[in-house]
This record gives structure tokens, C-alpha cells and sequence, in this order.
């Protein structure tokens, strides 16, 4: 019983040995490739959001609607003229996720500060999944509308991502209102 025992662990180091022997080299010369060549953070999301950081997720643009007007894409720090009475509605929010970033689960949500003061009761959401992988995805489907009132007005866009069960507010997207009478 003893010898069949050796025998078998005989056979399983050999077998080992011979998969170390064909693998390991294709690994160590992959690994020689990958300090060798060094890959430069260009991806469309550095080419799309302002001063991407490597772990970062970001806004690019997102499209609104005004009333039952055309769809029309705001970038960061845009500024938008409308009317008392007008309804703004979130149509799609086109956010990035870099290769190095780390996360399990990403929000976006919709605020409207009204007047200027930061107020988290007048959020739009989407019940949609988002997307997690490293790539620029397209995410639609707020179900609710603001009706706007006079006066000057800030919507936020927090990129809220999750690593492990750490909350981390990647950043803010936000464009300015101006609504006149």
C-alpha cells in the first residue's frame, strides 16, 4: 500500500514539474513585457472627462430635456437659461470608468439645489443597474422631472462608488440654471 502511495506522489510531482516547466517561462516572459513596455493612461475616458485621475470615475456629459424640446448634451460646468415653469428632465448620463479603478458598485443620482443652498431632498434616480466594468457606458431611465422655479439654480451629479463596503463620492458633475420669470 505504501509503494502505490509513492508512486502516486511521484507521479503528481512529475506532473507538476512538467506544467511549471511549460507555464512558468510564458508567465515570466509575459511579466518581463508588462514592466517593459509601459502603458500610458490613454482610454476614451481620458480623452472624454476634464483631468481624469487614474482611479477615478467620471461624468463626461449627460442629456437633458427642457419641456418637450429636443434632447440637448450638457457638459461640466455648463450653464443653462430657461423660464419659470419650465420642466428640466435627466435623459441619460454618459459616465467613464478607468482600468485602474476599483469598485464593486457605482451610483449617479440627479440633485437640484435650488437658490443655491445644497439640499439632498430634490433627488432624480433611475432604478437602473449600472455598469461597473472599465469602459464608458450610457445610463438613462430617470423616471421623475423637475419643475423649475425663478431664480438661480445648481444640479449635482455625485459619482458614489463602492470598494468592498467603503462609500467613496468619486467626484460631481454639475451645470448651473438660470430661470428667469
Amino acid at each position: 500500500m505504501t509503494t502505490f502511495r509513492q508512486q502516486l506522489v511521484l507521479a503528481l510531482i512529475a506532473a507538476t514539474s512538467a506544467i511549471l516547466a511549460t507555464v512558468a517561462p510564458a508567465l515570466i516572459e509575459q511579466d518581463k513585457k508588462s514592466f517593459s513596455e509601459p502603458k500610458p493612461f490613454v482610454t476614451a475616458t481620458s480623452a472624454i472627462c476634464d483631468k481624469v485621475i487614474v482611479d477615478k470615475v467620471c461624468v463626461a456629459n449627460l442629456t437633458v430635456q427642457v419641456n418637450s424640446n429636443e434632447l440637448q448634451q450638457v457638459k461640466n460646468r455648463d450653464r443653462l437659461f430657461l423660464k419659470s415653469g419650465d420642466t428640466l428632465r435627466l435623459s441619460n448620463v454618459y459616465y467613464c470608468i478607468p482600468s485602474q479603478t476599483l469598485l464593486n458598485k457605482v451610483e449617479v443620482k440627479g440633485y437640484l439645489f435650488k437658490h443655491g443652498v445644497e439640499s439632498y431632498k430634490n433627488g432624480l434616480f433611475t432604478p437602473s443597474n449600472f455598469p461597473i466594468y472599465a469602459a464608458c457606458h450610457n445610463i438613462g431611465n430617470f423616471q421623475k422631472t423637475w419643475k423649475l422655479e425663478p431664480g438661480q439654480h445648481q444640479v449635482s451629479i455625485p459619482i458614489i462608488k463602492y470598494v468592498g463596503s467603503n462609500r467613496i463620492v468619486d467626484g460631481s458633475f454639475y451645470f448651473n440654471l438660470d430661470v428667469g420669470e
